[in-house]
């Protein structure tokens, strides 16, 4: 059997909402096979979440003989896994198994041909399910299982699938393996690096999540926004790459993939769709990673001083950019080009408002380095495009910028887990010192306690429980700059066993029939009963808040 050009894997995590809509797909993969020499091997993994139809292994790489193998009769798996009909589609051990499958097993056919593995010169692997950016809740979220995918974990599989003999020799070297277990640890799966990585979900295309992938993949491509439950239009995505892609780069590749998607949805635009995709150069990713620290760092020198002017006068520019930004993950994700645009013209705007003085120099250096990024972002994009008004200022690459400090809080662990966020320990200069800055002291409504003249048209007023260890003659001193008792990890006031209006059982206004999972039709992650979750993104509640304040718009005559 000739060794094709591209092997294309299409892992399908629909044990979920999204079961229907992803076997309709894998129907249009079907479709898309040929027998020219051309023509791209195409494998699917579909996990559905009907109980009588088992996890299934499919090979559409022959128009003739498509294969729908049931992946618990699949004798001698890579790695061993409980042997049920229907897989935990978000156990990285899944996806492994899968691809060792397609390349390395040797199967005997009714009529005694053997059929090989079916390798080729580049590979493409392309993730369907429900996501949610770089937080771990619901990621290829398995409902039969109750699970969602780790990042970390995604990012180790990948790494398993690439690396080479020679890598896998080392990891094992003087573990003392059985030969067996050896056998297994150093079997080679892709060995090389990912020629494509998709992800047919919900708010991926993220910067933080790109910069996780970079040593595992050459290209990628996603989506800032969310995804429709329908998913990529694989027919057309894929047809094209069966039609020419002998001699075609990878760039231009998922250049077409990007073109074909968003040209498909225009139909639907009638209907309120949006969409947004985008394919990125990942070998890019460290320079734009680089200047993006430089302007985060510019950003941390605006508000060194509280009493200068410069810091008043970016504290308004960057709540007004924020404000006006494309965003996306509700409003939790912000545009990265736009951004950087809208940056740079507010701080020309406000040079010239300011006049002379030596602190402008901090205003030029944020321009330049907007700039920079502006740059480094449009060469790390090969193609960016949309469909629909939701998503016009998209420039197809965006980062974490929450609205306060619960919003970043409740996403930290996996923020910090990310190694966009860990190898910045080793630099002076990162987004999230900044996000920890503003959010926690430049964009925070700082608390006021009451004073003895509280004004003519407002009171305020202790109340509640005084403890025995902050006794004054007011109860509770005012003046304390610790935190109020049980104040510590809690909810910004008015969180406390609320939901997000309209929430309840519901859609996220504008994401129906979209892929943000845990909201039917959708591929944004819920998780489930997470509402506490979505009620830390809501938006303007960065003010600091304490549980034992009441009062009224004046003074009651009885307290006069």
């Amino acid at each position: 059997m000739a060794q094709k050009e591209w092997t294309i894997f299409i892992y399908m995590a629909g044990d979920n909402n999204l079961a229907v809509d992803m076997a309709y797909a894998m129907e249009q993969i079907k479709g898309v096979a040929d027998e020219s020499i051309d023509s791209p091997n195409l494998f699917v993994y579909y996990d559905g979440n009907s109980p009588s139809i088992p996890t299934l292994y499919c090979d559409f790489s022959d128009p003739q003989n498509p294969k729908y193998v049931r992946s618990f009769k699949v004798p001698d798996k890579l790695l061993p896994v409980p042997e049920k009909m229907n897989e935990n589609a978000a156990d990285k051990r899944s996806v492994i198994n899968f691809v060792d499958w397609c390349l390395n097993k040797i199967e005997v056919e009714n009529d005694g041909e053997i059929s090989y593995g079916r390798r080729a010169n580049r590979y493409a692997m392309i993730f369907s399910g429900h996501s949610l950016g770089f937080q771990d809740i619901g990621l290829f979220r398995d409902e039969t299982s109750g699970r969602s995918m780790k990042m970390s974990d995604l990012y180790f599989m990948l790494q398993r699938l690439v690396s080479t003999r020679d890598e896998l020799e080392h990891d094992v070297k003087g573990l003392g393996f059985p030969p067996d277990e050896k056998a297994r640890e150093t079997t080679v799966l892709l060995g090389q690096k990912i020629d494509m990585l998709g992800f047919d979900s919900c708010v991926m295309g993220m910067l933080e999540v790109g910069y996780q992938f970079n040593y595992v993949a050459k290209t990628m491509i996603a989506s800032e926004g969310s995804v429709p439950s329908a998913g990529w239009t694989y027919a057309k995505i894929l047809g094209s790459l069966a039609r020419e892609n002998k001699d075609l780069p990878s760039e231009k590749v998922v250049e077409r993939f990007v073109t074909e998607f968003v040209k498909s949805q225009d139909s639907y635009t009638v209907g309120g769709v949006s969409v947004d995709m985008a394919a990125w150069d990942l070998c890019c990713l460290t320079d734009l990673t680089n200047a993006f620290d430089a302007l985060s760092g510019s950003l941390i020198d605006c508000f060194a001083d509280e009493t200068s002017r410069i810091y008043r006068q970016m504290a308004r520019v960057i709540l007004q950019v924020h404000w006006q930004c494309q965003s996306y993950m509700y409003d939790q994700n912000i545009d990265l080009g736009d951004f950087c645009e809208l940056l740079d013209k507010e701080c020309g705007l406000v040079a010239n408002e300011l006049g002379t003085g030596d602190d402008l120099a901090i205003l030029a250096n944020v321009q330049k380095n907007c700039r920079d990024v502006v740059t480094k972002l449009e060469a790390a994009v090969i193609l960016s495009g949309f469909s629909g008004g939701e998503y016009q200022y998209s420039n197809g690459m965006s980062v974490f910028f929450p609205w306060s400090r619960e919003g970043y809080e409740v996403s930290r662990k996996n923020y910090e887990s990310l190694w966009f966020a860990k190898d910045a320990t080793n630099r002076k200069l990162y987004w999230s010192a900044f996000l920890k800055k503003y959010l926690n002291e430049v964009a925070l409504r700082k608390f006021e306690p009451p004073t003895a003249d509280t004004g003519a048209h407002k009171y305020k007023y202790f109340s509640g429980i005084s403890f025995d260890e902050r006794t004054s003659e007011a109860g509770i001193s005012g003046a304390t700059a610790s935190k109020m008792a049980g104040h510590e990890g809690s909810k910004m006031a008015g969180h406390e066993g609320s939901k997000m209006a309209g929430h309840e059982g519901s859609k996220m206004a504008g994401h129906e029939g979209s892929k943000m999972a845990g909201h039917e039709g959708s591929k944004m992650a819920d998780g489930g009963s997470s509402y506490a979750f979505f009620d830390n993104l809501k938006l303007f509640k960065n003010i600091e808040s304490r549980w034992n304040i009441s009062g009224f718009t004046k003074k009651p005559e009885t307290e006069r």
